[in-house]
């Protein structure tokens, strides 16, 4: 893999891990755009580096927040989810992917899903997000919500799904408003993407070697982290003003593309 590969492969990682577009799908469509091989999943998920830190360094308060309230608060302010609030969220995500991931990516990992998923998520998003209230807070957060939003983390695994998108979309049909949704599923993402990437850190040499080095890998990285840090202050700011209409757009406009592709 060239640097300007792995810059684009970091730049496209961290700009979709957040909207709700599906990472997962544009990764496996960058190998096509760029004619390169597939780097595999052990590279996609060693990019969420990147995108860990800037969900880290962006709501560097929410997670002072967390540390200091390992369980639900029963009295004063509730500003910010708890240690058991996202144990419970990342919770379905991890038995999934511990029972199902090997097989998601040996028969799902391929474009013709990504026909199926993008448009079809995108769809329920736009419903969801346009038919639902948009009256409770993050500190309205109840353990039974955080599970409902988890088991749709969980659908994430396959891909153009989108984490972000199937865990905004859940925490919608909940009634939290737009810009609430979008942190609840950001802050969700930092425990589950810590766990996938100290387990592929197991493929450390093969990844490094089939890459030709770690160079690559560290530009992927920082990209991701930059455009990732970016990405999250866009989506906050965009929702905070208007509807996730034009992401749900964009979800059938490239299922429509990506089945046109299959077909030529």
């Amino acid at each position: 893999m060239s640097p300007f590969d792995a810059f684009w492969f970091g730049l496209v990682q961290g700009a979709t891990e957040y909207l709700p577009v599906s990472s997962s799908a544009h990764l496996l469509l960058l190998p096509s755009v760029l004619g390169t091989p597939d780097p595999g999943l052990a590279f996609d998920v060693f990019l969420h580096v990147g995108t860990l830190l800037a969900t880290a360094v962006y709501f560097f308060r929410d997670w002072i927040d967390i540390l200091k309230n390992p369980l639900p608060r029963k009295e004063g302010p509730k500003k910010t989810l708890s240690w058991l609030h996202l144990g419970v969220g990342t919770l379905p995500a991890v038995l999934a992917g511990a029972l199902l991931n090997g097989w998601i990516s040996s028969h799902l990992r391929a474009l013709w899903i990504l026909w199926i998923t993008l448009p079809l998520f995108g769809i329920l998003l736009w419903w969801v997000d346009r038919s639902r209230p948009t009256e409770r807070e993050l500190g309205d957060a109840s353990l039974k919500d955080l599970l409902v939003i988890g088991c749709m983390q969980a659908l994430a695994l396959v891909p153009g799904v989108s984490r972000s998108g199937s865990t905004i979309t859940a925490s919608r049909l909940l009634g939290f408003g737009r810009a609430e949704s979008a942190r609840i599923s950001f802050l969700l993402s930092l425990p589950i993407t810590l766990g996938a990437v100290v387990y592929e850190s197991r493929h450390w040499d093969e990844l490094v070697q089939s890459i030709s080095g770690a160079g690559p890998l560290l530009i992927g990285t920082v990209t991701a982290l930059v455009s990732g840090a970016l990405a999250i202050h866009v989506l906050i700011k965009w929702v905070s003003r208007t509807s996730f209409a034009v992401f749900a757009v964009y979800r059938v406009i490239v299922g429509v593309l990506v089945a046109l592709l299959l077909g030529s």
